[in-house]
């Protein structure tokens, strides 16, 4: 999920199918603390599990974000719904969507947790301490 491969090829690598992988993600919620697989793959960086080599690669050159992208990534790295950014920023979900989208978009990210993980390999957000994980 780091390197954001898809649930299938993940699935076909581990000869189980894409339920199989949800079902196993999702038990490892709750023993890392994590709400959801970004928070999930935030959590495991900062525990060093991801190890070196399925540690999110850094992204080429030099990444520039403006700070309202930045602040973006650091809600949704410790979990937090497109609703919920939306709310902090007193704007709606659609425009949290839109701004993930130009993230995602900067970084080349395939999905969220790929984006978190790929924004902590190239220094632009710091995995969250422990106790500001989303319940």
């Amino acid at each position: 999920m780091a390197q954001g491969e898809e649930l299938r090829s993940i699935g076909a690598d581990l000869h189980l199918s894409v339920g199989g992988v949800h079902a196993l993600l999702f038990r490892t919620f709750p023993k890392l603390g994590a709400a959801n697989t970004v928070n999930a793959v935030h959590i495991a960086g900062r525990m060093g599990l991801l190890g070196d080599r399925h540690a999110p690669k850094a992204c080429p050159g030099s990444v520039r974000m403006p700070e309202t992208l930045v602040c973006v990534l650091r809600l949704v790295a410790c979990g937090h719904t497109n609703a919920e950014i939306g709310r902090h920023f007193e704007r709606s979900e659609g425009w949290a969507a839109e701004q993930m989208r130009a993230i995602m978009r900067r970084l080349d990210a395939r999905d969220r947790a790929h984006a978190v993980a790929l924004a902590i390999g190239a220094g632009l957000i710091r995995p969250p301490r422990p106790e500001q994980h989303v319940a």
